[in-house]
């Protein structure tokens, strides 16, 4: 198993590292989308094990730029749900997780404090290798996971459940910006994961950016950004 850094410099002095490498190496785990800016957005994520799922698979569904300054921008075209994950390799010796990210356009009306369960953008983090029933049979069952995304109308840093997934997802907003607004979310998933689950967190297996605009107005549309995904001072393992 090996691990080597890919390290891209861009003229605004951003760099990306993605992990492919010295299996036992300790450093810090970026994913810059900045540093895509102007390539194909489907083939430039597809070389760091990123692959498309659902709704993402098709560019008549959702639209997927690399921007210099937004990064990777999400535009859902239909009504529809997508996923753009990392299921490859884990990491470890991780404590937060910083996503410096944004939403330009929200799904109207959605809150998951009132079982609206939309969003423009959301980041799922799964946790270990154990899978925790969905609470219904047609349904799969998913490991742990914690699911940050950013909102329009809920209260921040409030755990909810969805309609599946009771025991072992929770979902967050961590933010209201503005539309267009850049923020930058740093959420400690150690801790959030104990204070949840009741017990401590095991490694970090995979992620997906998600958008989920069924049954939202203006036929699904809506717009995020995010600009780069940080796992300070982690180790990731390929394998």
């Amino acid at each position: 198993m090996k691990l080597t850094c890919l390290i891209h410099t861009l003229i605004t002095s951003f760099a990306l590292i993605i992990f492919t490498a010295p299996a036992h190496a300790a450093q810090d785990a970026v994913l810059d989308f900045r540093a895509g800016a102007g390539k194909d957005a489907r083939a430039w994520l597809s070389q760091f094990n990123i692959v498309f799922e659902r709704g993402a698979r098709d560019p008549d569904d959702v639209r997927l730029t690399l921007d210099a300054d937004k990064g990777l921008v999400v535009e859902p075209l239909t009504s529809g749900q997508g996923l753009i994950a990392l299921r490859k390799g884990h990491v470890t010796n991780y404590e937060t997780v910083e996503i410096t990210w944004g939403v330009n356009e929200f799904p109207k009306g959605a809150s998951y404090a009132k079982g609206k369960r939309n969003e423009a953008i959301m980041l799922q983090v799964f946790f270990g290798q154990e899978h925790v029933s969905s609470g219904s049979f047609v349904v799969p069952d998913a490991p742990y996971f914690i699911a940050l995304h950013l909102c329009e109308n809920d209260e921040i840093n409030k755990p909810e459940t969805g309609r599946f997934y009771h025991k072992g997802g929770r979902f967050v907003c961590v933010a209201r910006p503005k539309p267009g607004e850049t923020v930058t979310t740093k959420f400690n998933l150690k801790q959030a994961f104990k204070d949840y689950y009741g017990f401590d967190a095991p490694p970090l297996y995979g992620f997906i950016i998600e958008y989920d605009t069924k049954g939202a107005p203006n036929g699904g549309k809506t717009s995020a950004f995010v600009k780069k995904i940080e796992f300070p001072a982690s180790i990731y393992m390929n394998d």
